[in-house]
């Protein structure tokens, strides 16, 4: 039996799903100074009725900025329920924040339903990455965005070249980058 046959293996090596038993690291404030919430959730120009997918949400260190960014619908989505309960806790007053368990590769959600989907560091964890991009695809409008954040502090780093032709070969165009070659938001749209 193969590793993807087997499903997400838990982990903090590389290629391994973060487990949610280290979930609170990642909210650490100290990382605001690497990756601030504030400058990534901006530099994916929501609109202000956005329904937007947080794919690979954790314990939801976007998830806050990401609700306040939009009156639209807000979809928390993890494979693990530990980091759903974390997150959901951290937006539990937003009006329109829903929480999804599931797996990247089979989204439970209509196609072109989304005018924004957003994952941060977690690409690089999904053992079926073709069937993620694909279901991103599916699920997102014509002249929706497809946000990327990458970060050189994750152990399942993308540099930008080697993303943009991952993301290429399911149909999307790089519409734009903010950041660093270390450390950037990458903008998708399907072509």
């Amino acid at each position: 039996m193969t590793d993807r046959q087997r499903g997400p293996q838990l982990g903090l090596e590389r290629g391994k799903v973060f487990p949610a038993s280290h979930a609170r690291s990642l909210l650490n404030p100290a990382r605001r100074l690497v990756q601030s919430p504030r400058r990534t959730v901006a530099a994916i120009g929501l609109g202000p009725d956005a329904r937007v997918l947080e794919l690979g949400c954790g314990p939801g260190f976007f998830s806050p900025l990401l609700v306040r960014a939009t009156q639209g619908p807000v979809v928390l989505f993890d494979l693990q329920l530990e980091m759903l309960r974390i997150a959901r806790d951290r937006v539990r007053f937003a009006p329109g924040a829903a929480c999804l368990q599931g797996d990247g590769s089979r989204l439970p959600l209509g196609n072109s339903s989304l005018d924004a989907v957003f994952i941060a560091t977690v690409l690089g964890e999904i053992p079926d990455q073709a069937g993620c991009l694909e279901e991103v695809r599916r699920v997102l409008r014509p002249g929706g965005t497809f946000a990327v954040s990458e970060t050189r502090r994750d152990s399942d780093f993308i540099a930008l070249r080697t993303l943009t032709e991952l993301v290429a070969s399911h149909g999307f165009e790089l519409a734009g980058v903010k950041g660093f070659r270390w450390q950037y938001v990458a903008l998708f749209r399907p072509n």
